[in-house]
């Protein structure tokens, strides 16, 4: 018995051995099980089945509640946050847009005093002598109308602080008046002439464009020749031909603008042209002598502008016909052969000219006789008389 009672004893210390170990191993899984349910948010299963499962169900559908409150709270701080912090951006935007109009009716207010600050005056034509902004009030901060060219004529009203008003389809308008010159005005029943005494006593090498926004240039001025029998320089012939030309045309009534009236200047071809421009003249004459490597050629002739010249085009039709005249009354007067009208777009003179233009060549220098004919008084008298038939005539047809 007391064998069997030890067999038994082994047996059941065996079977109590192995429930521990089998009680062990199912504690091990239900801590993972557990563990696992807790990382998922789910209520431990052991709580469940040990009567306090409602309980902790509660619990946790509070803890639930309260972690999702928890969440809610975060947000909707942050959105106060968001808010609490736009709202001073808000106040400044609309302290600034406050702010802005203020300054705007400011500056309105300001430009409108400066245009108060106008007094009428008798209406004056003025020209552009440059590209130019035109301003809706005198001052560089008004809004651009319009940009002019240069060579632009407009009606003048008015001046004040260094500002000039013009009208411009009917409304008012400012530019700068560094930028605007008054055109002269001829007197009732009379006319102005331009006279250029071609070249000047020393040459001007410098190049300058041949024509307004030309990529080709030429000197700026030439000394001219010289004459082969008397060694009179051209540029001194062509102003006392031109000092005589004027007087001639002032005792026939007209006003005359003369270009030089010196041998010892610098005036380009183009600065010329815009002297003759801004004199108010309505034709442009420019006096020179010829020269030729052939000693016989002799005889007058004019020179223009041709119908398709890129930069003048539109004065040729004037200009030939201020030729023709002029050289009709040149020969006529001295009886010098009759060479031809020249029509050409290589003179810068006449490319940068903006009223009717003509060259005169009077005769060549190259040729000893017409050279010592020219250098006498009552030759240059002649030649100045006939100029003027030929002006009295463009101005009556």
């Amino acid at each position: 018995m007391k064998g069997k009672n030890k067999a038994d004893n082994r047996k059941g210390g065996q079977v109590r051995a192995g429930r521990r170990i089998l009680m062990v191993v199912l504690c091990l899984c239900m801590t993972v099980f557990v563990c696992m349910g807790c990382g998922d948010g789910m209520p431990p299963l052991a709580e469940q089945e040990n009567g306090q499962g409602n309980e902790t169900l509660q619990s946790v559908a509070a803890s639930g509640e309260g972690r999702q409150a928890h969440t809610m709270e975060r947000v909707e701080a942050t959105i106060l946050k968001d808010e609490i912090s736009a709202y001073p951006l808000a106040a400044a935007g609309q302290d600034n847009s406050a702010a802005e109009e203020q300054q705007k009716r400011k500056k309105e207010a300001e430009l409108e005093a400066l245009k108060a600050a106008f007094a009428d005056m008798d209406a004056a034509e003025v020209y552009t002598t440059a590209n130019v902004r035109v301003r809706t009030a005198p001052s560089t901060e008004a809004d651009v109308y319009t940009l002019l060219k240069k060579g632009e004529v407009l009606q003048k009203n008015g001046e004040a602080n260094g500002w000039s008003r013009v009208l411009i389809e009917g409304e008012m308008y400012y530019i700068k008046s560094d930028y605007l010159r008054e055109k002269g005005k001829p007197a009732e029943g009379s006319h102005i002439i331009a006279i250029d005494a071609g070249h000047q006593n020393k040459a001007n090498t410098e190049k300058e464009p041949i024509g307004p926004g030309a990529g080709e240039t030429k000197m700026k001025v030439t000394g001219g020749t010289r004459g082969v029998a008397t060694g009179l320089y051209e540029y001194e012939l062509t102003l006392a031909v031109s000092e005589k030309l004027r007087t001639e045309l002032e005792n026939r009534g007209y006003q005359v603008y003369m270009v030089r009236e010196s041998h010892d200047v610098d005036i380009s071809n183009s600065e010329r042209a815009q002297m003759a421009y801004d004199s108010g003249a309505e034709v442009f004459v420019r006096i020179h002598a010829n020269g030729s490597e052939n000693s016989k050629a002799n005889g007058a002739m004019t020179i223009c502008p041709t119908p398709k010249n890129p930069y003048v085009a539109d004065l040729y039709v004037d200009s030939q016909r201020l030729s023709e005249f002029v050289l009709d009354g040149l020969t006529a007067s001295t009886g010098c052969k009759r060479e031809r009208i020249w029509e050409t777009d290589t003179m810068s003179g006449i490319n940068w000219s903006k009223i009717p233009v003509t060259i005169v060549e009077m005769g060549y220098m190259s040729n000893p006789e017409e050279d010592k004919k020219m250098a006498g008084e009552e030759y240059q008298l002649l030649i100045a008389a006939g100029i003027a038939d030929g002006i009295d005539v463009y101005f009556s047809e």
